[in-house]
């Protein structure tokens, strides 16, 4: 495992999602599993996933229960937050303090870097508070996760601003950097950009590929669980409508309403409005044109 990772340094963080630390010693993948007691196929299905592109087993990942992807892509969030982003920092922080104060290019990447990372903020805490706790509720409804329908679309990964703007970041870095600036560490910026995209990008296609469509194939089979009247009224929901409009468009009691909205709150696990307005969309209930979504 060690001549592994030596040549490809890339996986240091990923075996480091794991709870694998360097000092490897000549233990085999298959060992330092056992020792970690980690399932060696969704082990190595992760190591060649990441360094191979073309290398993407669907039918391989769907095996495995939904919750060890959820685990390992949270991991994965907490690496960007607590190593990447603060690597990044480090070193463009200097970049731009240590610079030419005229040079206004430094200063506007450091404007489109703090740009990026509210976006990856503001992902993180939709994984944590929403989409993943979504999906665990979602797993503890079933009994066998490899029963679980897989929904395949011929849609490309949705655009992805955290991907776009490190992309610009390193473009405009590269190509349109001027004036006076620290060499050593404009490169170490770029690396550090360089090694955070490679890594979104990679696990990018297991969040949109392989866990999105299983989600939504479990959540459209959650869907024969609502009444037609329960569809009808959780689309006037995520129209913004109150409870007693609701019941004025529906025709029906206020009372009514509200049982309505507990009932669809039991059956789906979902309790906010912003979390029934994804249910709803990524379930063609309703479209997101039609609420300005």
């Amino acid at each position: 495992m060690s001549e592994v990772v030596e040549e490809h340094l890339s996986l240091i963080p990923v075996i480091n999602r794991f709870g694998i630390r360097l000092g490897l010693g000549d233990d085999t993948a298959l060992e330092i599993c056992n020792k970690h007691k980690i399932n060696i196929d969704f082990f190595i299905t992760m190591i060649n996933t990441f360094l191979n592109e073309s290398y993407f087993p669907e039918k391989k990942l769907q095996g495995f229960h939904l919750t060890q992807i959820v685990d390992y892509l949270t991991k994965t969030n907490q690496y960007y937050l607590q190593s990447q982003i603060p690597n990044i920092e480090r070193h463009l922080r200097p970049l731009i303090s240590v610079g030419n104060p005229a040079n206004e290019s430094l200063t506007l990447i450091g404007k489109l870097f703090e740009t990026f990372k509210s976006h990856l903020l503001k992902r993180i805490e939709s994984d944590e508070t929403e989409w993943f706790p979504h999906i665990i509720r979602l797993c503890e409804k079933q009994t066998d996760n490899k029963s679980l329908p897989y929904y395949p679309t011929n849609m490309s990964d949705p655009e992805e601003p955290t991907e776009a703007l490190l992309v610009d970041l390193k473009h405009i870095i590269i190509k349109h950097l001027s004036g006076n600036y620290n060499e050593n560490l404009c490169y170490a910026v770029i690396f550090a950009i360089h090694t955070l995209h490679t890594d979104i990008k990679q696990h990018n296609r297991i969040r949109y590929r392989i866990l999105a469509p299983i989600v939504c194939g479990m959540e459209k089979d959650g869907n024969k669980n609502l009444s037609s009247r329960e569809i009808e009224v959780l689309k006037q929901i995520v129209k913004g409508e109150t409870n007693k409009e609701v019941a004025e468009h529906l025709c029906i009691s206020l009372n009514t309403v509200l049982t309505h909205r507990k009932n669809i709150t039991s059956k789906l696990g979902i309790k906010t409005i912003p979390g029934l307005t994804f249910y709803a969309i990524t379930n063609g209930i309703i479209s997101g044109e039609e609420i300005g979504f």
